[in-house]
């Protein structure tokens, strides 16, 4: 492991410097919106490299993998009571609310956009993938529990279907942080806790998908207004005092929180629905920070920081796909073998046989369509280009028009923040 020398805090907000602590090179304030407005004066044949926060780039590959892991383990037989299961629990905490995290991060142009520089440079790259890929994901589920049909089908685009309700969320969440954008910081960060504390409060946190929607918009609010608190604390990852504290934090929630789910609560109603969100939106800001430490150092890791960070840098094509990808190799191939011939084929629906067969799934439907993400016109459906403006300057058409379609997809999505 590469050595993680203290610095001082993170200073500057224009000037690149080096975040020794996460051993990368960045500006506070990179952003594809930088990098497209100063490739204007750049020859058009001249590579533009954005710069990367390596442990941002981490946590979504950590996010990423454990969000897969999360569906495989839950989709087979007994694969909660795995090795695999365990390390799926043990991520619990740190999946959605770091992918939310660096999604806030890298989100601070909000703050100084027009709501036209809004659509036009964030919510439509988020938009054509979410309605691309959530009709097939919905008609799946839809079809599971016997509900395929058109109205059904409308009702989980227009309020956000489970299966890629992070899109869905992330749009909701920058528009609300447009509208608070002339709030201050902190004022900002205690509206963000309204929605879900008055789910707790109402009941509606016993729904899924309203959970989902509110849970992690705190998170997402701390990250876009506190972001340089975290790049400190990132600086500061090898500090034995940091790593101690944050992982102690971390343990001592965790055993709060797992303890009241097997020993206090019992059944499910309104009022345990509510206490357990409660313990949960604390247990999201509990656990952050060791994830924060825990990515600096997985990014100074050989071998396992090139593969996480090459994941994190591509979930965009992951995130989309590997759901229904297992659908397909589990429920239909791997199932309708066992079904056709139990003898032949029925070890495929054992347990550890059929998690590999997930994470078959998982590993062919990013790789499917990273691939797809660099054909000519295809690779629209997951990187549109940018809508014409009217009336645009000449500078910013001009950088418009020489950002690619990945590149103005990554700051929205932070597929490549």
């Amino acid at each position: 492991m590469r050595g993680l020398p203290a610095t001082d805090p993170h200073r500057g907000r224009a000037e690149p410097h080096w975040h020794r602590g996460a051993n990368i090179k960045t500006s506070s304030e990179q952003t594809a919106d930088a990098t497209a407005a100063s490739s204007a004066s750049a020859p058009a044949s001249t590579p533009r490299k954005a710069s990367r926060v390596e442990w941002a780039d981490t946590a979504k590959g950590l996010s990423i993998i454990g969000v897969c892991l999360m569906h495989v383990v839950t989709a087979v037989p007994d694969g909660t009571s795995t090795p695999l299961g365990l390390l799926s629990s043990f991520l619990d905490p740190l999946r959605m609310p770091l992918f939310f995290l660096v999604s806030g991060l890298f989100a601070h142009r909000v703050l100084e956009r027009t709501l036209g520089d809004l659509w036009y440079r964030r919510l439509w790259f988020l938009l054509v993938p979410y309605l691309v890929f959530t009709p097939f994901q919905a008609l799946i589920r839809l079809n599971m529990a016997g509900d395929a049909d058109l109205s059904h089908l409308i009702q989980a685009i227009l309020f956000g279907d489970p299966g890629l309700w992070f899109l869905y969320t992330l749009m909701v969440y920058n528009i609300v942080a447009w509208l608070l954008r002339r709030q201050p910081a902190v004022v900002a960060l205690a509206l963000s806790f309204v929605p879900i504390c008055a789910g707790m409060m109402t009941g509606w946190v016993q729904t899924q998908s309203f959970r989902q929607a509110f849970m992690y918009m705190p998170i997402f609010f701390a990250g876009l207004h506190f972001r340089t608190w975290f790049f400190a604390l990132a600086n500061k990852a090898g500090n034995a005092a940091v790593i101690l504290g944050t992982f102690g934090i971390f343990v001592a929630w965790e055993f709060v929180y797992r303890y009241m789910e097997a020993v206090v609560f019992e059944g499910w109603d309104i009022v345990i629905s509510s206490q357990n969100a409660f313990l949960a939106l604390i247990r999201t800001f509990t656990a952050v920070p060791f994830g924060v430490v825990l990515a600096v150092w997985l990014s100074n890791t050989p071998l396992v920081s090139r593969f996480l960070t090459f994941v994190g840098a591509n979930t965009l094509p992951i995130y989309v796909s590997h759901h229904a990808m297992m659908w397909l190799f589990m429920d239909v191939g791997a199932r309708g073998l066992a079904d056709s011939d139990p003898e032949r084929f029925g070890f495929l629906t054992e347990t550890y046989p059929f998690m590999l067969i997930g994470f078959a799934a998982c590993l062919f439907a990013g790789t499917l369509f990273y691939n797809v993400g660099k054909v000519p016109v295809l690779k629209w459906i997951l990187y549109p280009p940018a809508l014409p403006r009217a009336g645009a300057t000449r500078l910013h058409s001009t950088a418009e028009q020489r950002s690619t379609p990945r590149q103005q997809c990554a700051s929205s999505t932070q597929t490549r923040s």
